[in-house]
């Protein structure tokens, strides 16, 4: 469209209902809500009937978003493609409902328009009555979206509001989760999918089989996600970190950082909310729980592992899964944030969700439990140095072809998403989503990619690994120092540590029990 011409000929008396015009029309709903996508298809079908009943409108293009936030243009693909049309000089006119579905942010409402209308394309809000060909439109779109903005803004602070309270009143909060189905606000079990979440804790806890194992072992029982496809690792994490699960209520997790963003943030674990509620029925049991969450942290740290020059374990997990509560059979967990950084301890879970009443354990500072595990262990070393340095090897030796072999999935899994990407630009390019010039400026930057990593890929191969298994040899022989490894020989020597309150809250009696057998008793005081 001539806009100049356009605007003279609008002043002469014509309207835009009788100018010959290439027309298409823009439609978003903000979620994949039956009513939503109903409210979708009526304006759909209002558009075309309005402009196919203009015998001078030609439609040319219908762009439709369903379930996405107008606050972020850049998810919203038939937007962005109703842009690219325009440079093309396919459209002369976009009719939309209103300013609030075209983007409720003011910096994007101007900038879009403003690019349209530098392409001969004008945009027509029906609701607003608002045509962007008129010189004051400008201001009339600034005034509307800062409303529209303000209301999303708005909308946020009653969210927060809402969450508030239903935070205070012990409501459930967020969406479906696998496993259960709501009811009248309540989560009951879902008898179909209660399984998954058993297979889930039950494999894990053990030890043995990783999330890519277990969603392979659900799917061939018939599991699938919602989208008909294997659950991926990261959903399966979330799942096993959930505490509803065992029967907690849970709130306040994460926030969102700003209402234009939508990004999550996670909320620092003391600002947590999660409590034992009796109104959410348990799948799994809470020792079942407990247990696999120690595993998955054990295997957390153990993948912070990637040289020698790094200790086996995070030396703050030494103790983890190794201390247990005699009265209750509940792990010891590691107390070490804010105040007690300096001075961590350990404490049976119960003394920790409801204190004394709850376990007469006392906690024990980790300082003197060192001192005392590094006396037993030195004990050990002297009679069996030998034993101890072959055996040293052989857990380096596991690490280090885990990591190698880690490590080069990885990049191979890189390489096959970069080409994966490739092959999607590549598609954009021929349904005309992006330029020739964009597609030529990104496929070489991801050529660039796959080189580096084929360059990573390829060292690996001609690595020298007699040379890098006698490093490994001469470093064991060097870390006998009890004091500076101990959390590898805690790993190594011991099995368990029971704990059950002494004569005072100071004294516990301890019965280790380690590796090879042998089983001491002693009275330990913090």
């Amino acid at each position: 469209m001539n806009i100049l011409k356009t605007r003279t000929e609008l002043t002469s008396g014509k309207t835009i209902y009788d100018m010959n015009l290439n027309v298409g029309y823009y439609a978003r709903v903000s979620t994949d809500k039956d009513d939503q996508l109903n409210s979708l298809d009526n304006q759909s079908k209002y558009f075309r009937e309005m402009i196919n009943e203009n015998k001078n409108w030609n439609l040319v293009g219908e762009y439709i978003d369903e379930g996405i936030s107008g606050t972020q243009v850049l998810k919203r693909d038939n937007f962005l493609k109703m842009i690219n049309d325009s440079k093309e000089g396919k459209i002369d006119l976009i009719i939309t409902k209103e300013i609030s579905r075209f983007s409720r942010n003011v910096v994007d409402s101007i900038k879009y328009t403003e690019e349209l209308l530098n392409n001969g394309t004008v945009v027509y809000f029906l609701s607003d009555n608002i045509n962007t060909i008129y010189p004051d439109s400008e201001f009339r779109l600034t005034l509307m979206s800062s409303l529209a903005q303000d209301e999303v803004r708005k909308l946020s602070e009653r969210v927060k509001f809402g969450i508030k309270r239903m935070i205070k009143d012990g409501k459930i909060i967020g969406s479906s989760l696998t496993g259960y189905y709501r009811k009248n606000g309540k989560l009951i079990i879902n008898e179909n999918e209660k399984e998954i979440i058993e297979i889930l804790f039950n494999l894990y806890s053990t030890g043995k089989y990783s999330f890519e194992y277990i969603s392979r072992t659900l799917a061939k029982k018939g599991y699938f996600n919602k989208y008909g496809k294997e659950y991926s690792g990261t959903t399966l994490r979330k799942m096993l970190l959930n505490p509803r699960y065992k029967g907690y209520y849970t709130a306040n997790l994460t926030y969102v950082e700003s209402y234009k963003t939508h990004k999550k943030v996670e909320v620092p674990e003391d600002e947590r909310i999660i409590y034992k509620d009796e109104n959410i029925p348990a799948i799994v049991s809470e020792e079942l729980w407990d247990k696999a969450n120690e595993v998955y942290k054990s295997k957390r740290n153990l993948r912070n592992i990637n040289n020698l020059n790094k200790q086996e374990y995070l030396d703050n997990s030494k103790y983890t899964s190794k201390i247990i509560c005699k009265d209750h059979n509940k792990y010891f967990t590691r107390c070490g944030s804010c105040k007690r950084r300096n001075n961590p301890v350990w404490a049976c879970r119960e003394y920790i969700v409801g204190g004394v009443v709850k376990c007469e354990s006392p906690f024990i500072r980790e300082i003197e439990l060192d001192r005392l595990m590094s006396s037993l262990i030195e004990e050990k070393i002297s009679k069996e140095k030998e034993k101890i340095i072959n055996s040293l090897f052989q857990k380096y030796l596991i690490v280090f072809n885990k990591n190698n072999k880690e490590e080069l999935n990885s990049l191979k899994l890189k390489i096959n998403e970069l080409s994966r990407n490739r092959e999607k630009l590549i598609e954009l390019n021929l349904n005309s989503i992006i330029s020739n010039d964009e597609l030529k400026v990104r496929i070489e930057k991801i050529d660039n990619e796959i080189k580096k990593v084929n360059n990573k890929i390829e060292s690996f191969e001609f690595i020298d690994n007699g040379k890098r298994l006698k490093e490994i040899e001469k470093k064991i022989t060097n870390i006998l120092d009890v004091k500076y490894h101990l959390n590898i020989y805690i790993n190594l020597f011991i099995d368990k540590i029971l704990v059950t309150k002494g004569i005072t809250r100071h004294k516990m009696n301890f019965e280790i029990y380690f590796k090879d057998g042998e089983v001491k008793s002693l009275e330990f005081v913090n």
